[in-house]
């Protein structure tokens, strides 16, 4: 083992001399890079950047002020044909109705090797593709021609936009091994950017500043004096300025592993983003863009787009009026207000903090996106007199916003907080929601709540209580190994809701097949289920089945786990290490009731032992307990997760507890014919 550890370290040591020596220039790639067969330090990379460069910078154009310029320069190695994702490139630009990013440059080329020769076909026009992504994106794409195995690909492009107030998210590590990476940002000293690092590979930053100047060309018109000297005079004006510089370099950065319930990956990946904090030029006053939570969401509630449009009461009013006339407290008027909306408006799948059409076009339309459905909901709920406030997020899917910025959000839902106390966040978008039960999509994310003066409060949406799967088995088992019985199975609370979030809409038979196919099943008959529209309460599917895969009989013996096809068979975490927490997105418990009737003329003469472990700080729960009586076998499992996110630190416990819960519920029942 320790040969094996010397031998890597002088290849890292060789690769890292050879990668701080070697130049990359676009158009030069050698013959060494098309032989290469693997990534030297990760053999089963499908694909490696063999080189990035990438330079942003706060440049002065004489025509249109100061621009954010963007450089990239990027080589990747595609080992195999696994490997030809990466072959493409997105870009999505940014617009409004005045400006917009653009692209510029655009070159690349694929290169290969043929009869010993380096051949390069370029990228083409035919090769890139244009179109409207959203109402503030275009979208450019690109693909590189002419791929096989072993390729090397290459492109450069610059993005110009006028946009300063952030700059795009600059990746320091993929889920592909990264050979050498070369990062540079600069901005005048009249441009204040904060940064914001995420993931667990240290960041190689150096930070320095040199003197640049901007060169104004300036024309005067001249009156004559006594018909002389009518014209024009041209002068210059030199202005110099601080430039602040951050460099990274890189080399032999690991490709990013996806673990078994990672969340949200984004969290998690080596990267650098920057957020204009504040402007200051020379002899004006400091211009604060968002440097607090408060400033932040102030900017929010004031937009036309947000504050605005909770203002607004006519296009409902009428509407609301008749449907709470009848209702004798707050919980009544909520639900009838929260199922009102759920039912009439439909999402448009799009997110955002702010209205794009507006809430009364939404609500005569009966369609709107994240924020006109749960804005509408707020004011409809204020105007019902309840404690009502808009709440606005990131989505599952989205970086999370540790530090104050603008464009940590994308998201929007309605707090309410009752005369008792009581607390309710509300999502009219889902149709399966209920008060406190949010979709995926919002659960693993963060909010804020504004409240009327533009202050706020940080707030977690995930749930306290762990959600439960219920499991009931009656079984008989015959001489010849075929065991028949019946399953009920209840969901409840989130997994209720996940449920019908994804089966809903399905026919009975596709929910049946999912069982045969999860468990190998030999024949399931008389499916039913109960529940799934009644929101709020729990989904119950029932079944029989015959099974003849599930136990072994040998001679005057038989051997069956007792949990049967219900039992874990592998523990999904593999690893030896892990970087990044466990993210299982609420507490869940798993409990399993069965009863096994063994057949005639067998006795059982082993069967597993009661058993229970925990995992440390009350972080979750595994008891196991059974009896044998009258022959017949009853077994009852309780595996329970009370924390929905486990920190990394304790993985080795994970790992070590589904190691035990594994060999715990595949352990056998020994029957023996009398």
């Amino acid at each position: 083992m320790k040969k094996i550890h010397k031998i890597i370290g002088v290849i890292c040591m060789v690769l890292t001399i050879h990668m701080s020596a070697q130049e990359y220039k676009f158009g030069k790639v050698s013959k060494e890079e098309l032989l290469e067969k693997a990534y030297p330090l990760d053999s089963a990379a499908n694909a490696a950047v063999l080189y990035e460069c990438k330079k942003v910078s706060v440049k002065y154009d004489t025509n249109k002020g100061f621009q954010l310029v963007t450089d990239v320069f990027k080589r990747v190695k595609l080992y195999n044909k696994d490997g030809f994702d990466y072959a493409s490139e997105e870009l999505f630009l940014y617009k409004n109705k005045n400006n917009k990013e653009t692209v510029m440059g655009l070159k690349g080329a694929t290169f290969t090797l043929v009869d010993g020769k380096i051949k390069e076909t370029k990228l083409k026009k035919d090769g890139v593709f244009k179109s409207e992504f959203s109402e503030y994106y275009n979208q450019q794409k690109f693909t590189m021609p002419s791929i096989e195995e072993g390729s090397v690909i290459e492109y450069k492009y610059r993005v110009i936009s006028p946009f300063l107030s952030s700059i795009d998210r600059i990746y320091l590590q993929y889920k592909i091994p990264i050979k050498k990476i070369e990062v540079k940002v600069e901005s005048p000293e009249y441009y204040s950017y904060k940064k914001f690092s995420t993931g667990y590979l240290p960041v190689n930053l150096k930070e320095s500043s040199f003197n640049d100047k901007i060169t104004f060309n300036n024309k005067v018109r001249t009156r004559p004096h006594q018909g002389v000297g009518n014209g024009t005079k041209y002068y210059q004006n030199t202005v110099d300025f601080r430039v602040k510089q951050d460099n990274i370099e890189s080399i032999n950065v690991p490709a990013f592993k996806e673990e078994p319930y990672s969340g949200n990956v984004q969290n998690y990946i080596s990267s650098l983003s920057y957020e204009l904090s504040f402007v200051k030029f020379p002899n004006e006053a400091i211009d604060y863009r968002s440097t607090t939570w408060e400033d932040v969401t102030k900017k929010i509630y004031k937009s036309p787009s947000f504050g605005d449009e909770l203002k607004k009461i006519t296009y409902y009013k009428e509407d609301v009026n008749n449907l709470i006339q009848g209702a004798t407290n707050q919980v009544e008027k909520v639900s009838l207000i929260y199922n009102f909306v759920k039912s009439k408006m439909n999402w448009n799948k799009k997110r955002g903090v702010y209205t794009r059409k507006g809430v009364k076009k939404a609500y005569k339309e009966g369609t709107g996106n994240a924020s006109e459905i749960n804005l509408m909901l707020t004011s409809m709920l204020t105007y019902a007199k309840i404690d009502a406030n808009p709440v606005i997020a990131s989505t599952s899917d989205r970086l999370m916003s540790l530090f104050p910025t603008l464009n940590g959000f994308n998201y929007v839902l309605t707090r309410v907080k009752l005369a008792d106390g009581s607390i309710f966040y509300l999502d009219a978008t889902d149709k399966y929601g209920v008060p406190n039960v949010l979709p995926n999509r919002i659960i693993k994310g963060m909010g804020r709540v504004i409240a009327k003066n533009g202050t706020s409060q940080m707030v977690n949406f995930r749930p306290t209580k762990p959600s439960a799967n219920i499991y009931q088995m009656q079984c008989q088992i015959d001489d010849q190994g075929i065991a028949k019985g019946k399953v009920s199975i209840n969901h409840r609370d989130y997994l209720a809701h996940n449920f019908r979030a994804a089966y809903a809409g399905k026919d009975d038979e596709s929910k049946a097949k999912r069982f045969e196919k999860r468990y190998g099943i030999t024949e399931l008959e008389e499916y039913t289920i109960k529940g799934v529209k009644e929101y709020g309460k729990g989904v119950n599917e029932r079944f029989n089945f015959t099974i003849e895969d599930q136990i072994e009989a040998i001679d005057d013996e038989i051997f069956f786990s007792p949990l049967l096809f219900l039992r874990d068979k592998e523990n999904v975490f593999k690893s030896d290490d892990r970087k990044y927490p466990i993210d299982f997105g609420y507490g869940f418990s798993n409990k399993y009731m069965v009863n096994l009737k063994i057949p005639e003329g067998y006795e059982v003469v082993e069967y597993p032992k009661a058993s229970a472990f925990k995992l440390p700080d009350n972080m979750g729960k595994f008891s196991f307990r059974s009896t044998v009586s009258n022959g017949v076998i009853q077994v009852v499992v309780d595996e329970t997760i009370t924390t929905p996110i486990i920190p990394a630190n304790y993985y080795p416990a994970i790992k070590e507890f589904y190691n035990q819960v594994i060999k715990k519920e595949n352990e056998q029942v020994v029957l023996k014919k009398i």
